[in-house]
Protein backbone atom coordinates (compact mmCIF):
# COMPACT_ATOMS: atom_id res chain seq x y z
CA UNK A 1 0.00 0.00 0.00
CA UNK A 2 1.13 3.52 -0.80
CA UNK A 3 0.10 6.05 1.86
CA UNK A 4 0.06 9.74 0.88
CA UNK A 5 0.05 12.35 3.64
CA UNK A 6 -2.19 15.39 2.98
CA UNK A 7 -3.36 17.07 6.21
CA UNK A 8 -4.36 20.39 4.61
CA UNK A 9 -6.45 19.61 1.50
CA UNK A 10 -8.76 21.84 -0.51
CA UNK A 11 -11.26 21.79 -3.29
CA UNK A 12 -9.25 23.22 -6.18
CA UNK A 13 -11.56 25.17 -8.46
CA UNK A 14 -9.87 26.18 -11.71
CA UNK A 15 -11.52 28.84 -13.90
CA UNK A 16 -10.31 29.43 -17.45
CA UNK A 17 -10.85 32.98 -18.74
CA UNK A 18 -9.64 35.00 -21.71
CA UNK A 19 -8.06 38.42 -21.07
CA UNK A 20 -8.76 38.65 -17.35
CA UNK A 21 -9.57 42.27 -16.48
CA UNK A 22 -9.94 44.07 -13.13
CA UNK A 23 -13.16 45.89 -12.16
CA UNK A 24 -15.22 44.20 -14.89
CA UNK A 25 -17.15 40.91 -14.94
CA UNK A 26 -14.91 38.07 -16.05
CA UNK A 27 -16.83 35.05 -17.29
CA UNK A 28 -14.91 31.75 -17.38
CA UNK A 29 -15.41 29.63 -20.47
CA UNK A 30 -14.58 26.49 -18.50
CA UNK A 31 -14.57 25.50 -14.83
CA UNK A 32 -13.30 22.29 -13.26
CA UNK A 33 -13.06 21.15 -9.65
CA UNK A 34 -10.53 18.69 -8.27
CA UNK A 35 -9.58 17.32 -4.88
CA UNK A 36 -6.66 19.61 -4.07
CA UNK A 37 -3.35 19.15 -2.32
CA UNK A 38 -0.08 17.73 -3.60
CA UNK A 39 -0.93 14.20 -2.47
CA UNK A 40 -4.05 14.17 -4.65
CA UNK A 41 -1.90 15.05 -7.68
CA UNK A 42 0.56 12.30 -6.72
CA UNK A 43 -2.32 9.83 -6.40
CA UNK A 44 -3.73 10.86 -9.78
CA UNK A 45 -0.38 10.21 -11.48
CA UNK A 46 -0.02 6.82 -9.78
CA UNK A 47 -3.51 5.77 -10.88
CA UNK A 48 -2.98 6.99 -14.43
CA UNK A 49 0.06 4.80 -14.81
CA UNK A 50 -1.22 1.89 -12.72
CA UNK A 51 -5.02 1.79 -12.20
CA UNK A 52 -4.63 -1.28 -9.94
CA UNK A 53 -2.24 0.46 -7.52
CA UNK A 54 -3.29 0.37 -3.86
CA UNK A 55 -3.26 4.01 -2.76
CA UNK A 56 -4.78 5.87 0.16
CA UNK A 57 -4.56 9.50 1.24
CA UNK A 58 -4.46 10.46 4.92
CA UNK A 59 -6.25 13.77 5.27
CA UNK A 60 -8.23 16.10 7.54
CA UNK A 61 -11.61 17.28 6.25
CA UNK A 62 -14.90 18.65 7.54
CA UNK A 63 -18.26 20.20 6.67
CA UNK A 64 -20.12 19.99 3.36
CA UNK A 65 -16.93 20.90 1.47
CA UNK A 66 -15.20 17.96 3.10
CA UNK A 67 -17.98 15.64 1.96
CA UNK A 68 -17.73 17.03 -1.57
CA UNK A 69 -13.93 16.59 -1.57
CA UNK A 70 -14.44 12.98 -0.49
CA UNK A 71 -16.84 12.46 -3.40
CA UNK A 72 -14.32 13.97 -5.84
CA UNK A 73 -11.64 11.58 -4.53
CA UNK A 74 -13.97 8.59 -5.01
CA UNK A 75 -14.46 9.56 -8.65
CA UNK A 76 -10.70 9.24 -9.03
CA UNK A 77 -10.85 5.88 -7.21
CA UNK A 78 -8.63 7.05 -4.38
CA UNK A 79 -9.37 5.86 -0.84
CA UNK A 80 -9.19 8.33 2.04
CA UNK A 81 -8.23 7.80 5.68
CA UNK A 82 -10.14 10.70 7.21
CA UNK A 83 -9.58 12.64 10.38
CA UNK A 84 -12.90 14.45 10.64
CA UNK A 85 -13.19 17.98 12.03
CA UNK A 86 -15.97 20.53 12.46
CA UNK A 87 -14.37 23.24 10.32
CA UNK A 88 -15.46 23.36 6.68
CA UNK A 89 -12.72 22.33 4.26
CA UNK A 90 -11.32 25.26 2.28
CA UNK A 91 -11.78 26.09 -1.40
CA UNK A 92 -8.89 27.34 -3.52
CA UNK A 93 -9.69 29.22 -6.72
CA UNK A 94 -7.17 29.24 -9.54
CA UNK A 95 -7.98 31.78 -12.25
CA UNK A 96 -6.11 31.09 -15.49
CA UNK A 97 -5.90 33.69 -18.22
CA UNK A 98 -5.37 31.49 -21.27
CA UNK A 99 -4.62 34.42 -23.56
CA UNK A 100 -2.00 36.14 -21.41
CA UNK A 101 -0.85 32.82 -19.90
CA UNK A 102 -1.03 34.22 -16.38
CA UNK A 103 -2.26 32.29 -13.33
CA UNK A 104 -3.95 33.93 -10.33
CA UNK A 105 -4.05 31.51 -7.37
CA UNK A 106 -6.50 32.57 -4.64
CA UNK A 107 -6.13 30.25 -1.66
CA UNK A 108 -8.38 30.24 1.39
CA UNK A 109 -6.81 29.85 4.80
CA UNK A 110 -6.67 26.25 5.91
CA UNK A 111 -7.62 24.50 9.11
CA UNK A 112 -6.28 25.75 12.45
CA UNK A 113 -4.45 22.65 13.60
CA UNK A 114 -4.73 21.76 17.28
CA UNK A 115 -2.68 19.27 19.27
CA UNK A 116 -5.70 16.97 19.57
CA UNK A 117 -6.35 16.96 15.82
CA UNK A 118 -2.68 16.34 15.08
CA UNK A 119 -2.57 13.50 17.61
CA UNK A 120 -5.61 11.81 16.05
CA UNK A 121 -4.23 12.31 12.54
CA UNK A 122 -0.89 10.75 13.54
CA UNK A 123 -2.62 7.83 15.29
CA UNK A 124 -4.63 7.15 12.13
CA UNK A 125 -1.42 6.95 10.11
CA UNK A 126 0.17 4.52 12.56
CA UNK A 127 -2.99 2.38 12.74
CA UNK A 128 -3.31 1.95 8.98
CA UNK A 129 0.30 1.48 7.89
CA UNK A 130 1.45 -2.13 7.57
CA UNK A 131 4.89 -3.71 7.31
CA UNK A 132 6.80 -2.76 4.13
CA UNK A 133 4.27 -0.12 3.06
CA UNK A 134 5.33 3.18 1.48
CA UNK A 135 4.58 6.56 3.08
CA UNK A 136 4.94 9.64 0.89
CA UNK A 137 5.33 13.14 2.36
CA UNK A 138 5.00 15.72 -0.41
CA UNK A 139 4.93 19.49 -0.07
CA UNK A 140 5.31 21.75 2.93
CA UNK A 141 4.17 20.63 6.36
CA UNK A 142 0.88 22.07 7.54
CA UNK A 143 1.11 25.09 9.82
CA UNK A 144 1.12 23.78 13.37
CA UNK A 145 3.13 20.66 12.58
CA UNK A 146 6.58 20.54 14.16
CA UNK A 147 9.56 20.67 11.82
CA UNK A 148 10.56 17.15 12.88
CA UNK A 149 7.13 15.63 12.15
CA UNK A 150 8.35 13.48 9.24
CA UNK A 151 11.39 12.44 11.25
CA UNK A 152 9.25 11.42 14.23
CA UNK A 153 6.87 9.38 12.07
CA UNK A 154 9.93 7.69 10.56
CA UNK A 155 11.26 6.75 13.98
CA UNK A 156 7.94 5.35 15.18
CA UNK A 157 7.48 3.14 12.11
CA UNK A 158 11.09 2.03 11.67
CA UNK A 159 10.42 -1.44 13.12
CA UNK A 160 7.81 -2.07 10.43
CA UNK A 161 10.37 -1.54 7.64
CA UNK A 162 8.18 1.20 6.22
CA UNK A 163 9.72 3.05 3.28
CA UNK A 164 9.59 6.84 3.72
CA UNK A 165 9.54 8.98 0.56
CA UNK A 166 10.17 12.71 1.05
CA UNK A 167 9.52 15.70 -1.20
CA UNK A 168 9.61 18.80 0.98
CA UNK A 169 11.88 21.74 1.82
CA UNK A 170 13.36 23.89 4.59
CA UNK A 171 13.75 22.62 8.15
CA UNK A 172 11.35 19.68 7.70
CA UNK A 173 13.60 18.42 4.89
CA UNK A 174 16.70 18.85 7.04
CA UNK A 175 15.10 16.95 9.93
CA UNK A 176 13.77 14.19 7.66
CA UNK A 177 17.19 13.78 6.03
CA UNK A 178 18.69 12.93 9.42
CA UNK A 179 16.47 9.84 9.56
CA UNK A 180 17.75 8.53 6.21
CA UNK A 181 14.50 8.18 4.24
CA UNK A 182 14.21 5.58 1.51
CA UNK A 183 13.79 8.25 -1.16
CA UNK A 184 14.28 12.00 -1.43
CA UNK A 185 12.94 13.87 -4.46
CA UNK A 186 13.68 17.61 -4.41
CA UNK A 187 14.63 20.39 -6.83
CA UNK A 188 17.78 22.41 -7.39
CA UNK A 189 16.71 25.09 -4.89
CA UNK A 190 15.64 22.69 -2.14
CA UNK A 191 18.94 20.79 -2.26
CA UNK A 192 20.57 23.95 -0.89
CA UNK A 193 18.53 23.52 2.31
CA UNK A 194 20.60 20.40 2.93
CA UNK A 195 23.93 21.59 1.59
CA UNK A 196 23.98 25.41 1.80
CA UNK A 197 27.75 25.66 1.29
CA UNK A 198 27.92 23.41 -1.76
CA UNK A 199 28.62 24.91 -5.18
CA UNK A 200 26.35 23.07 -7.58
CA UNK A 201 26.85 24.53 -11.03
CA UNK A 202 27.37 21.53 -13.29
CA UNK A 203 25.90 18.06 -13.70
CA UNK A 204 29.23 16.69 -12.43
CA UNK A 205 28.81 18.74 -9.24
CA UNK A 206 25.41 17.13 -8.61
CA UNK A 207 26.75 13.72 -9.57
CA UNK A 208 29.58 14.02 -7.06
CA UNK A 209 27.14 15.10 -4.35
CA UNK A 210 24.77 12.19 -4.99
CA UNK A 211 27.59 9.66 -5.06
CA UNK A 212 28.23 10.48 -1.40
CA UNK A 213 24.63 9.80 -0.32
CA UNK A 214 25.25 6.15 0.54
CA UNK A 215 22.57 6.00 3.26
CA UNK A 216 19.71 7.09 0.97
CA UNK A 217 18.85 4.46 -1.65
CA UNK A 218 16.97 6.80 -4.00
CA UNK A 219 17.92 10.47 -4.29
CA UNK A 220 16.54 12.50 -7.18
CA UNK A 221 17.12 16.18 -7.98
CA UNK A 222 15.00 17.90 -10.62
CA UNK A 223 16.81 20.72 -12.40
CA UNK A 224 14.03 22.49 -14.28
CA UNK A 225 14.83 22.89 -17.97
CA UNK A 226 18.21 21.26 -17.37
CA UNK A 227 16.56 17.90 -16.69
CA UNK A 228 16.89 15.42 -13.83
CA UNK A 229 19.80 13.74 -12.10
CA UNK A 230 19.11 10.65 -10.03
CA UNK A 231 20.77 8.16 -7.73
CA UNK A 232 18.85 4.89 -7.97
CA UNK A 233 20.53 2.67 -5.39
CA UNK A 234 23.96 2.06 -6.95
CA UNK A 235 23.18 3.50 -10.37
CA UNK A 236 23.26 7.12 -11.54
CA UNK A 237 21.32 8.72 -14.39
CA UNK A 238 20.95 12.09 -16.07
CA UNK A 239 17.82 12.69 -18.15
CA UNK A 240 16.49 15.49 -20.28
CA UNK A 241 13.41 15.99 -22.46
CA UNK A 242 12.90 18.18 -25.50
CA UNK A 243 11.65 21.70 -24.84
CA UNK A 244 7.87 21.99 -24.86
CA UNK A 245 5.37 24.85 -25.05
CA UNK A 246 4.27 24.77 -21.43
CA UNK A 247 0.83 26.06 -20.43
CA UNK A 248 0.80 25.40 -16.69
CA UNK A 249 3.72 23.73 -14.87
CA UNK A 250 1.86 23.51 -11.53
CA UNK A 251 1.84 19.93 -10.15
CA UNK A 252 4.51 18.66 -12.56
CA UNK A 253 6.77 17.73 -9.64
CA UNK A 254 3.86 15.83 -8.06
CA UNK A 255 3.33 13.85 -11.26
CA UNK A 256 7.02 12.99 -11.38
CA UNK A 257 6.90 11.81 -7.77
CA UNK A 258 3.73 9.78 -8.25
CA UNK A 259 4.92 7.86 -11.28
CA UNK A 260 8.36 7.24 -9.80
CA UNK A 261 6.80 6.01 -6.53
CA UNK A 262 4.65 3.53 -8.43
CA UNK A 263 7.61 2.35 -10.49
CA UNK A 264 9.76 1.74 -7.43
CA UNK A 265 6.87 -0.07 -5.75
CA UNK A 266 6.42 -2.24 -8.85
CA UNK A 267 10.18 -2.89 -9.30
CA UNK A 268 10.25 -1.32 -12.76
CA UNK A 269 13.81 -1.00 -14.17
CA UNK A 270 15.37 2.28 -13.08
CA UNK A 271 15.93 3.83 -16.51
CA UNK A 272 12.35 3.05 -17.52
CA UNK A 273 11.06 4.46 -14.22
CA UNK A 274 12.82 7.78 -14.68
CA UNK A 275 11.81 8.10 -18.33
CA UNK A 276 8.16 7.55 -17.42
CA UNK A 277 8.34 9.99 -14.51
CA UNK A 278 9.89 12.82 -16.51
CA UNK A 279 7.45 12.18 -19.39
CA UNK A 280 4.43 12.52 -17.10
CA UNK A 281 5.92 15.62 -15.53
CA UNK A 282 6.42 17.31 -18.89
CA UNK A 283 3.04 16.14 -20.26
CA UNK A 284 1.28 17.81 -17.35
CA UNK A 285 2.73 21.17 -18.43
CA UNK A 286 0.79 20.94 -21.70
CA UNK A 287 -2.57 21.32 -19.93
CA UNK A 288 -4.24 24.09 -17.96
CA UNK A 289 -5.34 21.55 -15.35
CA UNK A 290 -3.30 19.02 -13.33
CA UNK A 291 -3.85 16.11 -15.68
CA UNK A 292 -2.17 14.31 -18.57
CA UNK A 293 -3.09 12.76 -21.90
CA UNK A 294 -1.52 9.39 -22.57
CA UNK A 295 -0.69 10.40 -26.14
CA UNK A 296 1.36 13.35 -24.79
CA UNK A 297 3.21 11.06 -22.37
CA UNK A 298 4.02 8.66 -25.19
CA UNK A 299 5.23 11.42 -27.51
CA UNK A 300 7.48 12.97 -24.86
CA UNK A 301 8.78 9.57 -23.76
CA UNK A 302 10.19 8.99 -27.24
CA UNK A 303 12.29 12.18 -26.96
CA UNK A 304 13.81 11.58 -23.51
CA UNK A 305 17.58 11.39 -23.57
CA UNK A 306 19.18 9.25 -20.87
CA UNK A 307 22.82 9.23 -19.89
CA UNK A 308 23.96 6.56 -17.48
CA UNK A 309 26.64 8.06 -15.30
CA UNK A 310 29.60 6.16 -13.81
CA UNK A 311 29.47 5.14 -10.16
CA UNK A 312 32.62 7.17 -9.57
CA UNK A 313 32.01 10.75 -10.77
CA UNK A 314 35.73 11.37 -11.08
CA UNK A 315 36.35 8.44 -13.43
Amino acid sequence: MIHLICPNPAIDRTLLVKNFSPSTPNRPFEVKEFPGGKSFNVAYAIKQENPMAEVCIHTIIGGHNGKYLSDLAKKRKVNLVITEVMQNTRVCNIVVDTEKKVIYPIYEKGLSLTNDILKTFSQNIAANVKDNDIIVFSGSLMKGMPDNYIAEISKKLKKRNVKIFVDTSGKPLVEAYKEKPYMIKINDEEIMDLFPKKKLNTIQDYHQLLSGQTNIPFFIITLGKKGVIAKMENEFFYLKTKEIGAKNPVASGDFFLGVLTNCIDQNIPYEESLKLAISYSAANCLNWYPEVRKEDVKAIYSTVKVEKLPKNPLS
